[in-house]
């Protein structure tokens, strides 16, 4: 029996959570550094444009990945600062960015801003998703000043990228911020089916680690 592709794909990722997640995590929030005498501007765009951010959403998909999300182990705890630190850094570098995306520098291709902040803004998005439950206050989440930061970029992307993959993100970002009854449905709809996952398929059976193939 051939397997597909996808599911050769998702059985590569779900390696790459298992044995290198919490470590991607840990080096995105230290920030990678530029090479020596590289130009000033990619000091900046490292900061959110790096490779750990793009494994990390190539790995969005996976039930790992939510599972570290929200799992209390010492190990996952990196996950509870990634919303913030990369809304921050987003905000920060925000203006650079836009302009560079309305006057694209001769050593890019067309759109390679543009797509830096569509994957920033996805990973956004894939975090609020993962953490519907917390409460408005809850220190995984935005505070008031970042938040309002982020929407000002969210809408302006938005409007002008429109009917592009980076306008398409901000709306559902944007809504997700917002907390629209309607979003927040649907999360808490994929959440539910992302929860049990790795629970013992056998009736009244709680064990949720070392999971083997029952001998029966």
């Amino acid at each position: 029996m051939r397997v597909p592709n996808e599911m050769k794909q998702d059985i590569v990722y779900s390696k790459l959570c298992a044995a290198y997640l919490p470590a991607m995590v840990s080096r995105f929030l230290e920030g990678p550094r530029p090479p020596l005498n590289a130009p000033s501007y990619m000091d900046e765009d490292l900061k959110v444009n790096n490779a750990y951010l793009e494994m990390m959403a190539a790995m969005s998909h996976s039930p790992y990945f939510t599972k570290f999300l929200r799992s209390q182990q010492p190990a996952s705890q990196g996950g509870k600062q990634l919303l913030r630190v990369l809304a921050s850094r987003l905000i920060e570098i925000a203006p650079g960015w836009d302009r560079r995306m309305q006057n694209p520098p001769s050593n890019h291709d067309p759109g390679y801003y543009e797509s830096a902040a569509g994957t920033a803004v996805q990973m956004i998005s894939t975090l609020l998703a993962a953490f519907v439950k917390e409460p408005e206050n809850s220190p995984i989440l935005l505070a008031g000043e970042d938040k309002n930061s982020l929407l000002v970029w969210l809408n302006q992307w938005e409007r002008r990228y429109r009917n592009e993959f980076l306008g398409r993100v901000c709306n559902r970002a944007k809504i997700q911020l917002e907390r629209h009854s309607a979003m927040m449905t649907d999360a808490q709809q994929i959440r539910r089916m992302l929860k049990n996952w790795n629970v013992c398929g056998k009736p009244d059976c709680n064990v949720t680690s070392n999971l083997k193939v029952c001998g029966r």
